[in-house]
């Protein structure tokens, strides 16, 4: 059962947030956090056993966040004429949403990283491991109505298929956004990368 979690806990996440996304998860100490948050290290220890624990917290609510759709999208979503065009809407919404925010693709991408090994032993590991094996998202029943309208080829695996898409563009993102300058002089082009790996998946399960 996932953790209530109380008023110091709430601010000490957002103060966590704050310093992840703007110092690193690897810079960051537990007694950043303290000061920041304006509590002593032992009332902060209490509250939660390190900084990876947090991290566990903040790249859930960043995930859903880039996921999320507003009320206003998800009204124009449902307009469109079929399953296939509103993934592809959806998705194309999500590269925005990556384009955009260049510190929390940074902090992601940090997070990947920094958990190479084992994850530590915690109901917080445990409950983000089954937040990443949820695929009833929104582009998931996209897909669904995409097959059973005919605008999407018909698949047996139509979670493994959205997971490729998903990470595919997060993983794309995760190499490019955070050195877009250099992607720039490198190559003369950075989001149109993303874009053009997203466009490309999504006509291959095109009907």
């Amino acid at each position: 059962m996932p953790r209530i979690l109380d008023k110091m806990d709430e601010n000490i996440l957002d103060v966590s947030r704050e310093l992840f996304l703007t110092r690193g998860l690897r810079a960051t100490e537990m007694k950043d956090i303290a000061v920041r948050a304006g509590i002593g290290r032992s009332t902060l220890y209490r509250h939660f056993t390190g900084k990876e624990i947090i991290a566990f917290y903040i790249a859930k609510d960043i995930l859903t966040g880039l996921r999320e759709l507003t009320d206003t999208e998800s009204e124009r979503l449902n307009s469109l004429n079929n399953g296939y065009e509103k993934l592809e809407e959806t998705m194309l919404l999500f590269t925005s949403k990556l384009i955009e925010n260049r510190d929390k693709v940074r902090f992601l991408d940090e997070f990947d990283q920094y958990f190479t090994d084992d994850y530590p032993a915690s109901e917080e590991a445990d409950e983000y491991i089954q937040f990443n094996k949820n695929k009833d998202t929104v582009m998931y029943q996209y897909f669904l109505e995409g097959m059973k309208d005919g605008s999407i080829k018909a698949v047996k695996d139509a979670e493994f298929k959205i997971d490729v898409l998903l990470n595919t563009a997060l993983g794309i993102a995760q190499r490019i956004i955070p050195r877009r300058e250099h992607y720039l002089e490198e190559h003369g082009y950075c989001e149109e990368l993303l874009k053009e790996a997203v466009r490309l998946i999504l006509l291959g399960i095109k009907a």
